[in-house]
């Protein structure tokens, strides 16, 4: 933020001579202490030829702006030869050297947010290595069109001055009063009632006129953002029309020959002069009755809501916490009561009642008059979940996630904004809602790698909520059956995060039993490898019983990959350096990475051998060969195949809560966050899916997910049991899961991590070159890798490095070494601290120039390692 811009340079900057031209009241000398503002520009409005608004540029704050005008300001600046909105992130009363122009107007009545989230994006851009630009647009109400709508109305001194002539020496605001009392529809983008875009605010003469009005009491002005623009949803509706018969006579004569028209017209005289939508009506009948004239059918506009997918049956009623919930709940509560900081890991087995407690506390900090934000990871924004605080606190939730529309988020943000909305549930984003008097933040499943974002700023949601919470002095909740690595040791070994255990179930209830099926000793049945003898019994006997099961494999599609027996060509994604996956349903190939996506050959494009055939397992599959196994088996499918349409997620797991299927199959979707009554089995068909991928936290997921899925079963009256088939059946991580022993794992993978300098031991700071030609990243990644000794990263080959001091492993090419065309290459930095990381990255970039079409991406505590 420390930049001051070169607002006052010889470039077409220098002045704001043009500025009192169409403003003469800031030739007026402002009295007191000057006050100079940062200023970022809108990053939509960025053009080419002048300086890049990603970094603060500062303005002088005129006398009679300076109480309007606060941190988060939206407001009009001159930039160049133009007038562009930005936002005020900060103030100096330090004059710079450079000659300044002034800020010329504020654009909306309100700041689009305070002091404590400009504080907030200033240290996400030094945390993550991003432009203050990035991190203030994670920020910013949702859509990327930050409109204003500008609503002007003259008032009564106004109306005097018009009458009076008061304003014939002033043509330009006689005219813009002339519109305001004569109605006239537009002049020259300004309405009467409706929305002034801000291209036409950057027409001086009328934004200046309406300014001059509004300081000599003219007008009065009401400024708020717009809604961002989405396409509007519309449906037919009919209402009853005119019989002239009379209606009696009407309905007696249409009784024998049409009694589908009787059953409409009745329908229609229940909802009592209110529309009935034809979707819920015989559409037949509708349109015959209208062609009589008896019924009429209008469109209208459907208000757009963020669908709650309330789970059916939630409970408004706080439960009975016991004992070891109650003690947990009373330590927050006391801490939430002083308006303290603090950090709590509640590490609970599945079904162990977290989220009650969540809840409770919750209601706790609404009580104090304060507010709070749960983040959930996007796969277990369940409606369960949801439908759960729905039941409990009604109007005062509000939603956000990438399911809801844009404008359904914007309108969820303007509520949080405006303090309708007092408790925000979401995913990632989430943490950034704008709510004021912060009291708790709960991340659930904190382990969970969705909470880590992929692009700039790769920031993690996890830490961004330890630092609003360390700001607004609020408590910060963590909790898990399955705690990162890193969270559990702090918790062990420091007094900054406090451990609460939830050993138990609820109501006492037993952990499912868990077998490892080794599939190495099973002989292959009729359908190949995918089931094993006892898995296939067990299913049987659930259906029989008329019990459900959930059969669990991380990876989507039919087949993993296609190739030719007799050349072994197997399709490519062209851009990406991976194998494309065949999906039966739409008879394509697909990559999962670019959804580049071809027509499945014949036969072989390389040789011609029509013996091509498919290998490899999906979910697709999966559930095909369940179907064609169990015929009258009634089947659901959850993947992101299957989810991608609004309403997909939420209307699979109601089928299955309902009782309306008897096998679940699916991918870490269906993993956490689901509680079915009925579900006695799952079965987990791969569990080496992720277990040799190239990370060193592959173990520690491959234990988290068998954890999490392991506790689905059994959460009510009847007993759960877990079927887990594996090639590695002596593996430490599926061992532990398979006995529920966290601590167990905890230990193994500790040492692990400490001997080969991984988290939580090291810090790490990921650079990763990525170029067109393949050539050219190799060389600048060594040319990069060069450079880092140069600023005191040493390189380890060989031999032992210390977690004392900084160092790096590399340069190598990405496990994914070409993603959507370009090739990628990776230097992993390790050190004590990050610190120290990212200040030796900063010495980095100011020593290296990248060649042209080489790019640096740097990555902060990578969770991705691909």
């Amino acid at each position: 933020m420390g930049a001051t811009g070169r607002s006052g340079d010889a470039e077409g900057r220098g002045g704001s001579v043009g500025d009192r031209t169409l403003f003469p009241e800031l030739d007026r000398d402002g009295e007191g202490t000057e006050q100079y503002a940062s200023v970022i520009v809108d990053m939509r409005v960025r053009s080419q030829g002048t300086d890049g608004p990603g970094r603060a540029f500062t303005y002088l704050v005129p006398a009679r702006l300076a109480a309007k005008v606060e941190a988060g300001s939206y407001v009009l600046v001159p930039f160049g030869k133009q007038r562009l909105p930005g936002y005020v992130t900060g103030f100096t009363t330090e004059r710079p050297s450079a000659r300044l122009r002034e800020i010329i107007c504020t654009l909306l009545d309100r700041p689009v947010f305070g002091a404590a989230e400009a504080a907030l994006a200033k240290w996400l851009a030094e945390r993550y290595m991003c432009s203050e630009a990035d991190a203030l647009r994670l920020l910013l109400p949702p859509g990327r069109s930050r409109k204003v709508r500008r609503e002007v109305e003259a008032t009564a001194e106004g109306m005097g001055a018009y009458e009076s002539g008061a304003l014939d020496r002033a043509p330009r605001q006689k005219q813009v009063m002339e519109c305001l009392l004569e109605g006239t529809r537009e002049f020259e983008g300004l309405w009467r009632t409706l929305a002034v875009s801000e291209r036409k605010l950057k027409r001086g003469s009328v934004s200046s006129a309406v300014e001059s009005l509004e300081q000599s009491g003219y007008v009065s002005q009401r400024r708020e953002l717009q809604r961002p623009a989405v396409s509007t949803v519309r449906r037919q509706v009919a209402f009853l029309g005119e019989a002239e018969e009379g209606w009696d006579k009407t309905l007696a004569s249409l009784a024998a020959k049409a009694p589908r028209q009787v059953e409409t017209i009745e329908e229609l005289m229940a909802a009592d002069g209110e529309g009935v939508a034809v979707a819920d009506l015989n559409r037949s009948a509708v349109s015959a009755l209208e062609k009589k004239g008896l019924v009429v059918v209008a469109e209208e506009t459907v208000r757009r809501a963020p669908a709650m997918d309330g789970w059916e049956g939630a409970s408004a009623e706080f439960l009975n916490l016991t004992a070891d919930q109650r003690e947990i709940y009373d330590g927050i509560a006391e801490a939430s009561k002083r308006h303290e900081f603090r950090e709590v890991l509640i590490h609970g087995v599945t079904g162990s009642g977290k989220t009650e407690i969540y809840l409770h506390c919750i209601s706790k900090t609404l009580e104090a008059g304060r507010t709070a934000i749960v983040l959930v990871p996007e796969i277990s924004l369940t409606p369960q979940m949801v439908g759960r605080f729905e039941a409990r606190f009604g109007k005062l939730l509000a939603l956000q996630h990438s399911a809801l529309s844009v404008g359904e988020r914007f309108d969820e943000w303007q509520r949080t904004a405006a303090g309708e909305a007092r408790i925000v549930v979401g995913a990632r984003s989430a943490v950034f809602a704008p709510l004021r008097d912060l009291g708790m933040i709960i991340v659930d499943e904190e382990y969970d790698p969705a909470y880590k974002q992929d692009s700039t700023p790769r920031y993690s949601a996890v830490d961004v909520a330890r630092f609003r919470a360390q700001s607004a002095g609020a408590v910060l909740v963590l909790g898990s059956a399955t705690p990162s690595i890193e969270c559990y040791y702090a918790a062990w070994t420091s007094d900054d995060v406090e451990l609460c255990e939830l050993r138990e179930r609820i109501e006492e209830r037993p952990m499912p039993l868990v077998k490892v099926i080794d599939m190495r000793a099973e002989v292959k049945t009729g359908v190949g490898a995918t089931f094993s003898a006892e898995l296939l019994e067990k299913l049987e006997t659930r259906l029989a019983k008329g019990e459900q099961s959930m059969l669990f494999l991380n990876r989507r599609g039919f087949s993993t990959f296609l190739i030719c027996p007799a050349c072994g060509y197997s399709p490519q994604c062209p851009s990406c350096s991976v194998s494309l996956t065949h999906h039966h349903g739409e008879q394509v190939l697909k990559c999962h990475h670019c959804d580049y996506r071809m027509e499945v050959p014949e036969k072989c494009p390389e040789c011609g051998d029509d013996g091509i055939h498919f290998l490899g397992l999906g979910t697709e599959k999966v559930a095909d060969q369940v179907q064609r196994i169990f015929p009258n088996a009634r089947v659901l499918r959850m993947d992101r195949d299957t989810v991608s349409t609004k309403g997909a997620y939420g209307a699979i797991l109601g089928q299955f809560g309902r009782g309306d299927a008897d096998i679940l199959v699916g991918t870490q979707m269906i993993a956490s966050g689901h509680d079915f009554p009925n579900l006695t089995l799952v079965g987990v068909l791969n569990a080496d899916t992720g277990l040799h991928r190239p990370d060193f936290r592959a173990a520690e997921r491959t234990f988290q997910l068998l954890t999490q899925v392991s506790g689905r079963p059994g959460r009510a009256e009847k007993p759960g049991e877990v079927l887990v088939q594996t090639y590695n059946a002596d593996h430490y991580a599926i061992v532990a899961a398979a006995r529920h022993a966290y601590r167990e794992f905890y230990a193994t993978e500790l040492e692990s991590r400490r001997q080969n300098l991984y988290p939580p031991f090291t810090a790490l700071v990921r650079l990763i070159i990525t170029a067109d030609e393949q050539k050219a990243g190799m060389e600048t990644a060594r040319l990069v890798a060069g450079a880092l000794e140069e600023v005191g990263v040493c390189r380890r080959e060989g031999g032992e490095a210390s977690a004392d001091e900084m160092h790096y492993v590399g340069p190598a090419e990405c496990a994914l070494r070409k993603l959507r065309g370009r090739y990628r290459f990776s230097i992993l930095l390790k050190g004590p601290e990050s610190g120290e990381l990212t200040a030796a990255v900063r010495r980095l970039e100011a020593k290296v120039r990248l060649p042209d079409k080489v790019g640096l991406s740097i990555d902060v505590d990578p969770l991705n390692m691909m």
